[in-house]
């Protein structure tokens, strides 16, 4: 039986690869969609539902890599290259641009099989973080324009009497725009409305400490990435008392998703549904060598295991978390961070 629910593209100009590929996929229970070259393609009306597209490098009206580059900016579902002419300087390119997989021919059914279940789960992913994202942003334009002014102030961290000041009205008057900001945007705490606030890029430059306003610009970025919501907010608490800027994803799917650039470091729990932490880890590795990956786990076996592995380090919970702050400076090379208790 047809899996409905999702399907793969097949993109190569070998029609006997394009008929073996849909068998096996068929085998599998995935609907797959076969065309000899990348303009059938672009102009076939896609259904909208997850999907994965297998794309060859040779073909006949473009070359796969380029037709990566030229739909970057759509919403296409996530590629896994297929070729029989690869080369490193081919591999790198097409990952570091964002595909899952690239496979050189001949490879095996389980390795295409992986990549293309792993391709579409994070396809699921994107689709989720958009559907999110789109409801996000629907809330925030149903805020008044007053609101929409109160809510960089409180995710700033300003006291009431602050935020209230900076406006020019009482704490009172404040503290209710306050609320029907939390309530209109459905957040459930102020960790809640700050991680929305991100998600909608709403620029933060206001300062709870008297001075100069902090530029969130120059602070390096820290992205956690954890199915566990408390967890969650006690990174992002203990890293942004040490100055970082956090970002908290509740999956590899959607950090990944939100991209690699501009990020300093990532802190993955081992233990996720969809890509682990080892799975993202090796994904990171092989885009960014240069990126520390920090791993947490509350296995102690694990932890003994991995670390002081690489670049980064593996803890376990519940970790000191000076220790950690200490290993995320000496990674990012960042003395001043080291051990920093400012709240």
């Amino acid at each position: 039986m047809m899996r409905d629910e999702h399907i793969v593209f097949i993109v190569d100009d070998d029609s006997r690869i394009r008929e073996a590929l849909c068998e096996l996929l068929a085998s599998h229970g995935i609907r797959a969609m076969a065309f000899g070259s990348a303009g059938d393609y672009v102009n076939f009306e896609k259904p909208d539902a997850p999907a994965c597209l297998i794309l060859d490098i040779e073909l006949p009206d473009i070359n796969g890599l380029d037709l990566q580059s030229e739909i970057a900016e759509g919403e296409h579902p996530p590629i896994v290259f297929i070729t029989g002419h690869g080369d490193i300087r081919s591999s790198v390119r097409a990952i570091k641009d964002g595909a899952v997989d690239f496979l050189t021919k001949p490879f095996t059914d389980a390795d295409l099989m992986n990549a293309i279940n792993a391709a579409i789960a994070l396809d699921k992913e994107k689709r989720a973080e958009r559907a999110e994202s789109g409801k996000l942003k629907r809330r925030y334009l149903d805020l008044t324009p007053r609101e929409r002014e109160v809510l960089p102030l409180v995710v700033s961290g300003l006291l009431n009497k602050q935020a209230a000041a900076a406006l020019g009205i009482s704490e009172v008057t404040l503290q209710i725009h306050r609320r029907n900001v939390m309530q209109k945007m459905e957040a459930a705490s102020l960790a809640d409305l700050v991680r929305i606030a991100e998600r909608l890029e709403i620029p933060i430059t206001h300062s709870r400490r008297a001075g100069k306003p902090r530029m969130t610009k120059h602070r390096r970025v820290v992205a956690i990435v954890d199915d566990d919501l408390r967890l969650l907010e006690s990174l992002e608490d203990l890293l942004e008392s040490a100055g970082y800027l956090a970002r908290s994803f509740s999956s590899a799917g959607s950090f990944l998703a939100s991209g690699l650039s501009g990020v300093d470091a990532v802190i993955t729990d081992i233990g996720m549904p969809g890509m682990d932490g080892f799975e993202l880890r090796d994904f990171v590795r092989k885009v960014r060598p240069d990126l520390p990956v920090f791993l947490i786990t509350g296995r102690h076996e694990l932890a003994e295991q991995h670390s002081g592995q690489d670049i980064g380090g593996c803890f376990r919970k519940p970790f000191d978390a000076q220790v950690l702050l200490a290993t995320l400076a000496n990674a990012l090379r960042d003395p001043e961070m080291e051990g920093n208790d400012e709240i």
